[in-house]
């Protein structure tokens, strides 16, 4: 009997199925993503766990949150990071960003085109040439994908200068299946006229800019967003009495949902593709 080309190659295929077995078969928008707002007190920490076992790290906290930042991502299995992000060069974000690199390697590390003379940039840049880490620019545009179901978005900065050293932050859009998460660093009302000016902003969950002051989260931008949830990472009885009233104002009025670190401690999210659970309280 003569087996034409085509049913060669479907016969082929099939067999491929076979031995990957179901788990392989399948699209991994199945399996979760996972993304743990740390909580490191008045500063910022993420860390993303891909379906395809990706990591990514935003920021490093400030400087005294190593050894507790460290911990908490070996507790997490983790060996290695594939990307590290440092949103911009104030203290809060890359303050020990510097001990937790030199304690995993890194594949890559994306930050804004921002020289900063501070201790903490230049003890950054000192691990980074040490360890002959590459670095790449953050800015808007950059898109890459962790996997098969991941897609990662830079939507700023897209100025080369702006007044305020937080609208330099890296604001980046993950999308996992059918969800969106919107990350937005110390992003302030600049920065959110540049995003909206380009669209596609709309997400399911948010983390509220600059530890929810007042400085950016506008209504217009937050309606825009279509969020239901929002994350906030702030440190207890902060001197900055963040989050502002009026930014809690605005998310109350729209009926969201709000997650604290000051409040709830770490907050994880864990994303299916199709529906987003949140757990908390996981560090006390």
């Amino acid at each position: 009997m003569r087996i034409t080309k085509r049913a060669a190659m479907f016969c082929l295929c099939l067999l491929l199925v076979v031995m990957m077995g179901p788990q392989k078969a399948r699209a991994d928008w199945f399996d979760p993503l996972t993304i743990h707002f740390l909580d490191v007190g008045q500063a910022d920490c993420i860390l993303i766990k891909a379906p395809n076992g990706q990591t990514m790290l935003i920021d490093g906290g400030d400087e005294h949150d190593a050894d507790e930042i460290i911990s908490y991502l070996k507790k997490e299995g983790i060996s290695h990071l594939d990307i590290v992000v440092a949103s911009h060069p104030h203290h809060d974000h890359i303050g020990s960003l510097d001990d937790v690199i030199r304690a995993f390697p890194v594949s890559v590390l994306y930050m804004p085109n921002l020289p900063y003379d501070t201790k903490y940039y230049h003890d950054l840049f000192r691990v980074i040439n040490e360890k002959q880490i590459p670095v790449d620019r953050a800015k808007a545009g950059v898109n890459f994908k962790m996997g098969f179901s991941v897609k990662v978005e830079m939507l700023a900065p897209k100025g080369s200068y702006y007044k305020h050293i937080n609208d330099y932050s890296v604001v980046i859009k993950i999308k996992h299946g059918k969800k969106n998460f919107l990350l937005m660093a110390d992003a302030g009302a600049e920065e959110e006229k540049e995003i909206l000016s380009r669209g596609g902003v709309k997400a399911d969950v948010i983390k509220i800019g600059h530890h929810g002051a007042n400085t950016g989260s506008s209504m217009e931008f937050l309606k825009k967003v279509k969020a239901k949830t929002a994350v906030i990472s702030v440190g207890r009885n902060n001197p900055y009495q963040f989050p502002s009233k009026e930014v809690m104002y605005r998310l109350n009025n729209r009926k969201m949902t709000v997650y604290r670190t000051d409040q709830l401690g770490t907050v994880i999210a864990t994303s299916n593709g199709k529906k987003i659970m949140f757990k908390t309280n996981v560090l006390h």
